[in-house]
């Protein structure tokens, strides 16, 4: 415990100089999944309200899947903040770490090393605001919970009972009345599943199909399409197709993001394993990798832009790096994190870079074009060269995170204290490379980039 404080003092102390923000919001009750929505708006001259699917953690307590809304900075609002504060020092100007609630007078963001102004939370600001905006009633803790990419309104949850939930947002109020006391209702049903699990995955290819897997050792796939489609409210629906191959526990599941057949699985008995979802209720899948970690396989993630790249993580601390043409053996092994792997998930905009969230309370980027980069001494003690950050700013275990797609650089990621944690790291820190690229880059944003890179370096 004590160790972990002194931990976060030092993460703290240091924002200013590792992020471009941070907010940090208290949520009443831990969150186990988070997905950034892929709807934003506009919310005043210095922000923009993105969105984000939360679930809740309690027992002996009503469970809810939640919608939050977060405000955050246009892409010049660092610019504009520093000018009306009269600071030339940006790192505080654009770092500071702001709490989600508005702060009432200027001096809470009063720097006292420092003596300036600094950050987001300014009484006139929106930016750094996050609020739930949508509460409806879960059975039970939710898992898991992620939207339909083709119709953001359809969620589908996972919760302590073997059955998989499928809600339309749009057929339920935004918070539940103080009188109601009617039980919760899903549009449908999943039924098939014997027992709990985690992982699930809607294909990027054909609306309405989802794959989940269960402590049952099996993938399930179901077509929802007749919730969309307006349904009466728990509709029950029956598997399209079971996968049964794994021999323990499967613990996550993917969809390939090119070829519409293609689903990925993990487990427990510390398989990878590759399926084709043409082939009816197969016993067998189309290509296994036994024993492709030291440990269970707690998540799996097809690469959205290189269609041969697919990564794993695992217990035994270590994501592993795979090409889909040579599965034999890893074409790369990640080494950063102090305890098990919990999730896995690549960036929308980057197709060498990866995230990782562990049990050892942080939050991993990796961008594997720095593999083999040479390093001094002193960085080569901070972790290998394509470990590119680590967020330190969360302590408990990280549950799950997501890279917001309309926000490139932007993380959500929740942990077992209840933190749900905004943040982007320091532009100079990934932008190395970039940098001669900006240089020579003359109009429109690329303009706009420079400017706040050169801000930066003053």
């Amino acid at each position: 415990e004590r160790l972990i404080d002194a931990e976060y003092k030092i993460w703290k102390k240091n924002t200013p100089y590792l992020y471009d923000f941070v907010m940090t919001h208290s949520l009443e009750w831990p969150s186990l999944s988070c997905q950034w929505f892929p709807t934003v708006k506009n919310a005043g001259e210095n922000a923009v309200e993105h969105s984000l699917l939360l679930g809740t953690h309690t027992t002996g307590e009503q469970n809810y899947l939640m919608l939050a809304s977060v405000n955050l900075p246009k892409g010049d609002a660092v610019l504009d903040n520093r000018n009306s504060n009269g600071s030339s020092a940006a790192a505080s100007a654009s770092a500071a770490t702001s709490d989600s609630k508005p702060t009432t007078t200027p001096a809470a963001e009063y720097d006292e090393e420092k003596k300036e102004l600094g950050g987001f939370g300014h009484a006139n600001s929106t930016v750094g605001k996050i609020e739930v905006r949508m509460k409806v009633k879960h059975e039970g803790e939710v898992n898991r919970a992620r939207y339909m990419p083709q119709n953001q309104f359809i969620v589908a949850t996972r919760g302590p009972n073997p059955e998989v939930y499928i809600w339309d947002l749009s057929k339920h109020p935004s918070f539940p009345s103080e009188t109601d006391s009617s039980p919760f209702c899903p549009q449908g049903v999943c039924i098939g599943h014997s027992s709990e699990g985690y992982g699930m995955c809607w294909s990027p290819h054909t609306e309405g199909n989802l794959a989940t897997v269960s402590e049952d050792k099996t993938i399930h796939l179901w077509d929802v399409n007749s919730i969309a489609g307006g349904a009466d409210s728990g509709t029950q629906l029956h598997p399209i197709c079971v996968m049964k191959g794994h021999k323990s526990t499967v613990e996550d599941v993917d969809w390939h993001r090119r070829d519409c057949n293609m689903l990925a699985s993990v487990g427990d008995d510390r398989a990878l394993m590759i399926w084709d979802v043409r082939e009816k209720n197969p016993t067998k899948p189309v290509h296994a990798v036994p024993d492709a970690h030291d440990g269970d396989i707690n998540c799996v993630s097809f690469n959205p832009i290189n269609e041969f790249v697919i990564a794993t993580g695992s217990a035994d601390k270590t994501v592993a790096v795979w090409d889909m043409r040579n599965l034999k053996s890893r074409v790369q092994t990640l080494n950063g994190h102090n305890d098990q792997v919990y999730s896995l998930e690549w960036a929308p905009f980057n197709e060498s870079v990866l995230g990782s969230c562990s049990a050892d309370r942080r939050v991993a980027i990796w961008d594997l074009s720095r593999i083999g980069m040479e390093q001094s001494e002193e960085d080569a003690e901070d972790g290998p060269p394509e470990l590119l950050f680590l967020h330190g700013g969360h302590t408990s275990k990280v549950s799950d995170f997501s890279w917001n797609a309309k926000d490139e650089w932007t993380v959500a990621s929740v942990s077992e204290d209840n933190v749900l944690q905004v943040w982007s790291m320091a532009e100079e820190i990934y932008a190395g490379e970039e940098e001669d690229e900006l240089s020579s880059s003359t109009t429109g944003a690329g303009e706009d980039q420079l400017l706040i890179g050169e801000e930066e370096l003053e």
